[in-house]
This record gives structure tokens, sequence and C-alpha cells, in this order.
């Protein structure tokens, strides 16, 4: 199971923002991962994407994906971090689903990544 940890990472190159919160440990090591790689341009937490998706109880709900993330070829990415325990959640999938329709309509790729 991911450690809940939360804090802050400090002066990110490649995000707009001189900070960026996580809250988990997974997001802070992703952020690690995006700034080292030399294929990322530019990626943010505090991207304002909100994703409507539908619970297990048909009830209507509201999704902040973890990562925005822009290559050098100018492509652009939803990332999702998710312990491997939890991939296959039916609440997982279903922000899943949702996220791919979503970013498939502002030809955007939907990544959901585990970090192991």
């Amino acid at each position: 199971m991911a450690i809940s940890i939360h804090g802050v990472f400090s002066n990110p190159k490649k995000s707009p923002w001189n900070f960026e919160k996580y809250q988990s440990d997974l997001e802070r090591r992703m952020m690690i991962r995006l700034e080292d790689d030399p294929h990322v341009v530019k990626w943010m937490k505090r991207h304002g994407i909100t994703i409507p998706w539908i619970d297990g109880q048909k009830h209507q709900r509201r999704y902040v994906p973890d990562f925005l993330v822009e290559y050098d070829d100018g492509k652009k990415a939803v990332i999702e971090v998710k312990d491997p325990s939890r991939v296959d959640s039916n609440d997982v999938q279903r922000k899943r689903k949702a996220a791919e329709m979503w970013c498939k309509q502002r030809r955007m790729e939907y990544i959901l990544m585990t970090i192991g």
C-alpha cells in the first residue's frame, strides 16, 4: 500500500510554480521522475483539470488527476499514479474511462502509472 505522506516539492525546474504539493510518496517520486525525464518540458500538479465521472451508485463525481505533462514533441498527457494494489478497483477503472474520454476529446493522452 502507498505510504500516505504529504509534503512540498520545492523549486521544481519544469513546473511553472515555485513549489508543488504532494499527497503521497508515489506522487513525490513521480515529480522526481518528471523532473529527470529529458522529454518532459513542463509538468504541474496545480493544473485546474476536473473530470466528471459516475461512481458505482450512479452518483456524479469529480476527479482531479495527479499531473498534467507536456513533452518536447508537443504532446500533452494527464498522468495518474496509483499503487499497483489499487489499479483494478472499480472506482479507479471508472475514473480511468472518464479521463480517457476527456483526454481523447482534447487530443491528449491519459496514463495510469504504477510506481513500485
